[in-house]
């Protein structure tokens, strides 16, 4: 996945940081989990299936930032700070994204 891809598969997140090299660097580590991303309905709640924890924890900041209620620098330094959590355990982060269920507790989601 590239900046542009994100772009176009995101329309949420804002075009102002299209030249930012830490968003290069978000997409590049985290370009597969991106690709399976989703943005939650409001009946999600809380929970919700990996592709929508990915969203929530990769997409949000920027989503936010892009409606105003955040600031650049601020939004920024998330993004490193999560590529930060990243690189110390690279192998094991996605799993760190995605709460963990109870056997046998049903799918979160829409009834």
């Amino acid at each position: 996945m590239t900046v542009d891809d994100l772009l176009a598969h995101f329309p949420e997140v804002p075009r102002d940081l299209r030249d930012e090299p830490v968003l290069a660097e978000y997409v590049k580590a985290f370009g597969p989990l991106l690709r399976v991303a989703r943005k939650p309905s409001p009946c999600m709640g809380t929970g919700g299936d990996a592709p929508h924890q990915f969203y929530t924890r990769l997409v949000n900041d920027l989503a936010i930032y892009s409606i105003g209620l955040a600031k650049r620098d601020r939004t920024l330094a998330r993004l490193q700070a999560t590529l930060d959590q990243y690189r110390r355990q690279p192998a094991t982060f996605a799993c760190t994204l995605v709460p963990r269920r109870a056997p046998g507790a049903p799918r979160a989601g829409c009834s």
